[in-house]
């Protein structure tokens, strides 16, 4: 009873101090500017964001920036996706346009993407009041202003929608004059083809202009021939050797290089070869299989010639013959052939008494990426325990497709016929992995269906 007594007591005594708080709190008076009471503790308070002293401050300052910009005259700027013009008034006789060096952002691409001598200063801009905020060209014409949509400028056929002729008149001036910063980066000959007289007598001839693209140098340097001053002789030469017609095309379409080099350099690097024992029916064979064969000087090709005999003792005989056989060679870095002939005597353990046999017998071995041969020879010595004397008599098996040598011996071994000794039955030769069609492999060497193949391809 008592413990009730002292709990209510307590309780009591709890809610009427509470209710006095409440009521004490609700008759006072709240001062008139209560965040001057808020902020007297605080004594940097006139620095706080939500000070009026602050907020006054800062829209003095945000008012003055804006009569500033008011007052500077604001110029359009490009960018490779937008192109944004403001132009002033444009009458009938079409006024000259002001140049500005400053404001032409491209004027080094320019260059580099034509150097058919177009003006320079085709991307400068007039001075205008406003900024610019979309990707339309502004024209004015008696004080009316027509924002035209860029896709007028690259879709013709949504010109006809305009039909005022001064408004045509201004469409083309600003097509002229924006039409290298439409595509500021791109060396793709196709758009210039219709400018360039000597272009458009390539594409008649047959030539892939494509293969002139990349990189972007040789591209730069087809763009500055002209084709009567530049071209005709080097053609007229090119008859004279056998290379016509289809065979002229595809032979420019790799080397356009070959405009470069001098009439009577290309007569000498020919006397060259035929003093060396090639007729001309040779020459024109590996002029066309070695497309810059011809770009190399006689004192090069005597220093390649020297290097060749005695990196793989050849003769002179032998020499000739390879020289026939893979032309290209002579066309390559001499150390990318010489690496290549120290890692596969170093690396896969060939002597170099081997590597001259593999020279005579398949000389466009040393053409291919040492990587390749040295993933097949793992292959075959490692995994299908074939000798390097094997090896040594079908080289070509080392330039094979990795993923295809693979699946077919790995197929051999499957139907258990993977038998690669001469002296026993079933055998089955290294030419015979090399068959170009999956078809005449099945049909010739396994005896099976192509489908079995295919079933089995599907396994690995």
């Amino acid at each position: 009873m008592l413990k009730r007594t002292i709990s209510s007591i307590f309780l009591s005594n709890v809610t009427n101090h509470r209710l006095f708080s409440l009521s004490a709190t609700s008759y006072r008076k709240i001062p008139e500017y209560s965040h001057e009471l808020n902020n007297r503790h605080r004594p940097f308070g006139k620095f706080h964001p939500r000070s009026p002293s602050f907020q006054n401050q800062m829209q003095q300052i945000h008012n003055m920036n804006k009569q500033e910009d008011n007052l500077d005259d604001i110029k359009p700027q490009f960018n490779k996706y937008k192109v944004t013009r403001s132009q002033s008034k444009i009458s009938s006789n079409m006024k000259t346009i002001e140049d500005d060096n400053d404001n032409d952002l491209f004027s080094e691409e320019k260059d580099d993407l034509t150097m058919l001598g177009t003006d320079k200063k085709a991307l400068s801009s007039t001075m205008s009041s406003q900024r610019p905020t979309s990707s339309a060209i502004s024209l004015t014409k008696k004080t009316n202003n027509l924002n035209i949509p860029l896709e007028v400028l690259i879709q013709s056929d949504l010109r006809d929608l305009y039909t005022d002729e001064d408004i045509h008149q201004s469409l083309e001036l600003h097509i002229n004059e924006i039409y290298p910063a439409l595509r500021p980066f791109t060396f793709d000959l196709a758009y210039l083809i219709n400018e360039s007289e000597t272009l458009k007598r390539f594409v008649e001839m047959g030539v892939d202009i494509y293969r002139w693209n990349q990189p972007n140098i040789k591209a730069k340097y087809v763009l500055t021939l002209n084709f009567e001053r530049d071209c005709v002789q080097h053609l007229v030469f090119l008859n004279e050797i056998g290379i016509k017609n289809k065979s002229l095309a595809q032979f420019l379409s790799y080397n356009p290089w070959i405009f470069k080099e001098t009439i009577d350099d290309l007569r000498v690097r020919i006397n060259y070869l035929e003093s060396k024992g090639f007729n001309p029916e040779n020459i024109r064979d590996m002029t066309l299989r070695a497309p810059f064969l011809l770009n190399l000087s006689t004192k090069t090709l005597d220093t390649k010639l020297h290097w060749f005999r005695k990196k793989f003792h050849l003769t002179e005989q032998d020499s000739h013959e390879f020289v026939l056989r893979a032309p290209k060679l002579l066309t390559l870095p001499l150390q990318d052939i010489s690496d290549t002939y120290f890692k596969m005597k170093t690396h896969l353990g060939f002597e170099s008494t081997d590597l001259t046999r593999i020279f005579n017998q398949y000389p466009k071995l040393f053409i291919y990426d040492y990587k390749l041969i040295e993933l097949n020879f793992d292959f075959l010595y490692n995994e299908m325990n074939i000798s390097r004397q094997r090896l040594l008599d079908y080289p070509p098996i080392l330039k094979q497709s990795f993923q295809q040598l693979r699946t077919r011996c790995l197929y051999l071994k499957y139907i258990k016929r993977q038998q690669f000794d001469p002296t026993k039955p079933n055998f089955v030769s290294l030419k015979d992995l090399c068959m170009k069609t999956n078809e005449l492999f099945c049909q010739y060497v396994t005896k099976t269906t192509s489908e079995h193949y295919l079933n089995f391809m599907k396994t690995l």
